[in-house]
């Protein structure tokens, strides 16, 4: 179930609390010390619980960078498989959008492929433009194009992801063998801007179509 369409039941924490504290207290006579501790989750849960979260996360964040930058892989999946309380309590698009990320990077397209699209279930459709960019990544590698193509075009119009993909496009049109020149023409323009996988796509399509 997307989260667009989901019940979210922490709204309902709170006023459920309030009212198991007043049957507590006008049934059952219950002492205010008693009630005191009880209220006692709340900001535990709704202040202290976040800032716990948070702190995990961006520790997270920097040591995920700093091991993608090493290439190792594996020891990324094993790391990522060790955050057992993020991979319960943080996003879970995030989590899997980082998983996926790993997969690709290990050329495991097939298994990023389904981790995003379990992704994309979980967010709504204005946040899903990262997300939408990496799955058309993964189609073109897959060779999927059509799905591909159908992904890059659907990103807004004010996606930051806008640039890389008319990159993405014009090394469709060189797969395809479609509009060859002018894809040839802007990715030659084109590649001294990129680095890392992207530059990797363009030239190997270019000496392909050479």
């Amino acid at each position: 179930m997307s989260r667009e369409n989901s019940i979210d039941p922490k709204k309902w924490l709170v006023p459920l609390s309030l009212f198991t504290m007043f049957i507590l207290w006008t049934q059952f006579q219950v002492s205010i010390f008693f009630l005191a501790l009880f209220s006692l989750w709340i900001p535990i849960y709704f202040i202290g619980f976040p800032i716990l979260l948070n702190k995990k996360w961006v520790k997270f964040e920097k040591e995920f960078a700093l091991r993608f930058q090493k290439n190792d892989h594996k020891a990324m999946l094993e790391f990522y498989r060790a955050q057992w309380f993020l991979r319960r309590f943080a996003p879970r698009s995030e989590m899997l959008n980082k998983l996926a990320l790993i997969y690709t990077a290990m050329k495991k397209y097939r298994e990023a492929e389904q981790v995003l699209e379990r992704a994309l279930n979980l967010v709504p459709p204005s946040f899903r433009d990262r997300l939408y960019f990496n799955l058309a990544n993964v189609k073109y590698e897959l060779g999927k194009y059509d799905q591909a193509e159908q992904m890059y075009k659907a990103l807004r119009k004010g996606s930051p992801y806008l640039r890389s993909v008319q990159t993405q496009l014009a090394l469709i049109d060189l797969q395809r063998g479609v509009r060859v020149p002018e894809a040839r023409k802007f990715l030659e323009k084109n590649k001294g801007n990129v680095s890392g996988v992207a530059k990797e796509r363009i030239e190997e399509a270019l000496k392909k179509s050479a």
